[in-house]
């Protein structure tokens, strides 16, 4: 019969110290593992950071391009709505300065209709409707006589001298003068006394 054999009961210390210098080692590589995904995350993060920076200067630029658009647009639109405004206001005064002599003239045979005849009654009923119809228009006479002389209402064709009336005062009307609005048609020809 063969001798047992005994087993080994004196441990290997070089066998035992081999494992705990390969768990140190692998703890070692998993913290150098950790710290190079960290490295990357926080390099990555800064690419993100910048690339995040780089998209809100271009949103910030496309922002402010946008607003100076909208804002030149309104401008735009406010501009051309006052043009045409004021295109039907001038075209609407051109048509009225047409008609001026033919208002003055009904004046003037208004100014003659003295007696009862249905001449004289059809003129005066005429002018009442012309000027009827001139104040549906919002279109008024400008008020001149024994005003103060203005000569964004009026034009003075007689200069006379006067010391009883006030000075720069409008002593006569020699043809009317008609505004529609804050706009003249028509400036009232006057006689002023200086």
């Amino acid at each position: 019969m063969k001798k047992e054999e005994e087993p080994n009961i004196e441990p290997n210390i070089e066998k035992e110290a081999e494992p705990a210098e390969k768990a140190e080692e692998a703890k070692h590589a998993k913290k150098a593992e950790k710290a190079e995904k960290a490295e990357k995350l926080k390099a990555e993060l800064l690419e993100e950071r910048a690339k995040a920076e780089e998209a809100k200067k271009e949103l910030d630029a496309l922002n402010d391009k946008y607003l100076r658009l909208a804002a030149e647009y309104d401008n735009y639109r406010k501009r051309t709505q006052k043009e045409r405004e004021g295109l039907y206001s001038d075209a609407k005064k051109d048509a009225i300065a047409a008609f001026l002599p033919v208002i003055d003239g009904i004046e003037r045979a208004s100014a003659f209709a003295t007696d009862e005849s249905e001449l004289a009654k059809g003129v005066l009923l005429l002018q009442k409707q012309l000027f009827t119809t001139l104040e549906k228009m919002e279109i008024r006479e400008i008020d001149s006589t024994g005003e103060q002389f203005d000569p964004e209402l009026h034009n003075a064709i007689i200069h006379e001298e006067d010391e009883e009336k006030p000075e720069n005062t409008v002593a006569e009307t020699l043809q009317k003068g008609y505004m529609i609005g804050d706009k003249v048609i028509r400036h009232a020809l006057v006689k002023v006394v200086n």
